[in-house]
């Protein structure tokens, strides 16, 4: 089985980084759809964290796991 998720990842207020992940991300999603959704996620101050408001785009990648089951549950 293989599974991909998106991980978008910002620069917080105090410098630190805050990281959002989603599961399954579309196959045909391009930098610039990611790159808009996060200027929006800054730009509204969609989320807010311990670090303060996100304030930059650091980085995003999609991530692609393989998993192979040995045992399943019965």
């Amino acid at each position: 089985m293989m599974a991909k998720k998106l991980v978008m990842s910002f620069l917080t207020e105090q410098g630190t980084t805050s990281s959002m992940t989603l599961e399954a991300p579309r196959d045909d999603l391009t930098e610039e759809d990611v790159r808009e959704v996060m200027e929006l996620i800054i730009t509204e101050n969609v989320f807010s964290t311990a670090k303060g408001d996100l304030v930059d785009i650091k980085k995003a990648e999609v991530i692609t796991t393989t998993q192979e089951v040995l045992i399943a549950e019965e």
